[in-house]
């Protein structure tokens, strides 16, 4: 009885109140999963299915699910030990974003458990590799993998920012670009693997003006002074190019469709590449609204499109 009249006295009512104590618990839930570094690993994972998808192999098979699950682990690695030198190796603590700072902490609080769990996630990575993948797609990974290595530690080295070869945004979306594309390259006829170049080249800027944004973002509408100068021009232009995307894909999926193999390419890839690229383009419009916090977590959560779209499929049937 006088939960109800504190209710009523505040003006919201129990359902309200519910709706606001669910949104408050997907918050938390959303918070830990970027703070846990599984955001990358999730976005990964459903591309990767995604293009295995349109490609004419099911990510259920078995192959495929050994293929998925090395790119989630070899991701959640590459992230986790990013973060972590980037806490350990930042010169002020108010360069440090809820992320570095929480592998901060643990690196200082709790090594053991955060060296045994990497060593355990590795060791599942390397044997599913070795006894999960076939061999030409297991040298591509490895190819893949040791180029990442030398990237990061010239980036860590200090040395990216004197040669500006390439825009650290631009590397990174091709290297996780290529991790997800690898398995469906790899398994698909190579007619039908090429096809699915162009959706790739979309996906990489996708996966590059989600980096920029969120450089952007974090910066509070500034890019940082030292970032490559096609950074800062994306981010000048973040809407337009965003915009631009969502445009390439919806053509995209009108050209396959008159083609003769239009089926996955274009009712799966290039409306999940329209309708990320357009969430995007909208935490753009809204990012005065939204704490720097929620803008990095709703970014990945943004590329999560192919998730929704077999929800939506299962829903359908």
């Amino acid at each position: 009885m006088h939960r109800v009249q504190a209710l009523g006295s505040s003006g919201i009512s129990k359902p309200e109140a519910k709706l606001s104590s669910i949104l408050r618990g997907i918050a938390r839930l959303l918070r830990g999963w970027h703070l846990l570094s599984l955001d990358a690993p999730t976005v990964a994972a459903s591309w990767c299915a995604a293009f295995l998808s349109a490609a004419g192999v099911s990510p259920i098979s078995a192959p495929a699910r050994l293929s998925i699950a090395f790119l989630a682990l070899a991701t959640w690695l590459c992230y986790v030990g990013d973060r972590t030198q980037d806490a350990r190796s930042a010169l002020a603590s108010q360069n440090l974003r809820a992320r570095h700072r929480f592998y901060g902490n643990w690196w200082r609080r709790r090594r053991s458990s955060l060296a045994g769990l990497v060593g355990t996630v590795a060791l599942t990575c390397a044997a599913t590799a070795m006894f999960g993948l076939k061999s030409s797609l297991l040298v591509a990974y490895v190819s893949l993998t040791l180029a990442a290595l030398l990237y990061f530690a010239w980036v860590h080295s200090g040395r990216e920012r004197k040669t500006r070869v390439l825009a650290k945004e631009a590397a990174v979306a091709v290297i996780f670009t290529l991790g997800c594309m690898l398995p469906a390259l790899s398994f698909a006829a190579t007619e039908l693997g090429s096809q699915l170049v162009p959706a790739g080249v979309l996906f990489a800027m996708l996966c590059w003006l989600n980096c920029v944004a969120i450089e952007r973002w974090e910066g509070l509408g500034v890019v940082n002074a030292h970032a490559h100068a096609s950074t800062r021009w994306a981010a000048r232009n973040l809407t337009g190019l965003l915009l631009g995307g969502a445009l390439a894909a919806v053509a995209l999926a009108v050209w396959r469709r008159t083609g003769h193999r239009p089926a996955m390419l274009a009712s799966l890839l290039a409306p999940c590449l329209a309708g990320a690229f357009v969430m995007l383009a909208l935490l753009e419009r809204w990012r005065q609204r939204l704490s720097v916090e929620s803008l990095r977590v709703l970014a990945d959560v943004a590329l999560l499109t192919p998730l929704a779209w077999w929800l939506a499929e299962r829903i359908a049937h």
